[in-house]
């Protein structure tokens, strides 16, 4: 199945992303560097806080990543996990099955992942081994070629993992829930397309498909599907909606006057709520922990795209109180698992160490020569204390084409399935390019350096 381009955002996960995907890629990102020239404004309701970056050391600082690991795609699709320090490697799965975005149970004792063979598309889940031992069979929780999943998000409670499935026209998409063990055949929560949801609970889902208007749908759903939200709203420029960790409050994009649309941050009983115009789409996210509220969108009139573009902005969920912790042009954002620190992935501007300047040199060679040879794309990562503002360091690395085409587009869904962060808040894990080798780097928060793991596409860390 071919995924959508990003002017016809569809499902948050296509798969692998053809030449004209590529080319429409090229294009917005290209837009992308070149509307920073006119973002310098950002609206003076935040405060922007711009201190200098720090110099990251020469060398890697020790790691204390535990017992976590990373699940690794490989170019061939092969399944693997290892340490922080590319140790420990354990293999999955048998040959001939192409694996994609495995995303590791709350618990972190087990990998779902979609796995693509001779018969067509399944849902697998295996059990990570213990003591060094090969890991089992996995289970088959999900087949079905005539409906083919491709996205997994697992319940809050490890007990289920819902999905999206490939549905005929005019669905285009249906959401999905199986048992984890397998023990039941999965069900039809809802159709519609595009399709993206978070667990509110372990026992409420809040589903937003179909687009904006009256021709969307957004609230709170049973896990069979039955809408529990008491009155309708009509969603407008977003994706998925953000739920904090205390269930307390829910944050989504409503109809707006025809320019600026409101962001809602409200409690789930909708008794107190503020707003906040944007404009554009936008992209939300709750703190770890916290009432918090991360916004990546625009905040003034802009040439409109159908991916978050903008400064990122703080918004209390209790106070209302917006502040801006990035003013440049933010295209993606992750939560430390603590709280403290995001990682905020930018396009600096032209002259901006050439980062700008480089990345858009490498699209324009893919787009004319039509290749997939790996070239990578080169972007800026910032990571910024949340409390102060400060930046504790600053570099650039070429991402990969796939980071590109199919997660950076949805960082937002997938920051709830897939952890970019290890588990102690120290490092992101990103498929980068090195000398026209797709590698999976493990990147130190403080600066302290970045060191390659493993081969791969792909990499996400367990929690």
């Amino acid at each position: 199945m071919e995924g959508p381009g990003f002017e016809d955002p569809g499902p948050p996960i296509p798969t692998p992303a053809s030449r004209v995907r590529r080319a429409l890629t090229v294009a917005v990102v290209l837009t992308l560097v070149a509307a920073m020239v006119g973002l310098a404004f950002v609206s003076g309701r935040g405060v922007v806080t711009t201190p200098p970056p720090a110099q990251p050391a020469a060398t890697i600082a020790t790691l204390t990543t535990g017992f976590s690991r990373i699940a690794v795609v490989g170019a061939d699709g092969s399944l693997s996990t290892t340490d922080a320090l590319g140790g420990s490697l354990v293999r999955y799965g048998e040959a001939g099955i192409r694996f994609s975005f495995p995303a590791w149970s709350p618990d972190g004792t087990r990998i779902a992942v979609v796995g693509e063979g001779q018969d067509g598309a399944a849902v697998y889940i295996f059990t990570t081994p213990v003591d060094g031992a090969s890991p089992a069979a996995p289970a088959v929780a999900y087949s079905d070629a005539d409906h083919p999943p491709f996205y997994l998000y697992w319940s809050p409670d490890g007990r289920a993992l819902t999905f999206l499935t490939t549905e005929p026209e005019p669905d285009g998409l249906a959401l999905r829930l199986v048992p984890a063990d397998a023990s039941g055949p999965a069900t039809i929560i809802r159709h519609g397309s595009p399709m993206y949801w978070t667990w509110a609970d372990p026992a409420h889902l809040l589903v937003h498909s179909g687009g904006e208007g009256l021709a969307g749908f957004f609230g709170e759903v049973r896990p069979d599907g039955v809408a529990t939200e008491p009155t309708a709203i009509l969603p407008g420029g977003f994706r998925v909606a953000a739920v904090s960790d205390d269930g307390r409050f829910r944050a989504y994009v409503t109809q707006g006057d025809g320019t600026s649309q409101p962001i809602v941050v409200e409690t789930r009983e909708r008794t107190e709520s503020h707003t906040l115009g944007v404009f554009g789409t936008a992209a939300l996210a709750f703190g770890p922990g916290s009432d918090a509220l991360a916004i990546v969108a625009a905040a003034e009139p802009r040439r409109e795209t159908s991916v978050p573009v903008g400064p990122l902005r703080l918004m209390d969920a209790s106070s209302g109180q917006v502040r801006t912790l990035l003013s440049s042009t933010v295209i993606g954002a992750f939560w430390a698992p603590d709280g403290r620190t995001i990682a905020a992935i930018e396009v600096p501007a032209p002259g901006d160490d050439n980062v700008a300047a480089t990345g858009r040199a490498v699209l324009v060679s893919n787009a004319s020569s039509g290749t997939a040879a790996a070239a990578g794309t080169k972007l800026r990562i910032s990571f910024v204390n949340v409390e102060s503002g400060a930046i504790r360091s600053r570099s650039s690395f070429a991402l990969s084409d796939l980071f590109i085409d199919q997660i950076l587009p949805y960082f937002d869904q997938y920051a709830l399935s897939h952890r970019v962060w290890s588990a102690d808040g120290a490092s992101i894990a990103l498929p980068v390019v090195d000398d026209g080798v797709e590698r999976v780097k493990v990147i130190q928060a403080d600066g302290s350096g970045a060191r390659a793991v493993a081969d791969g596409v792909a990499g996400f860390w367990s929690p």
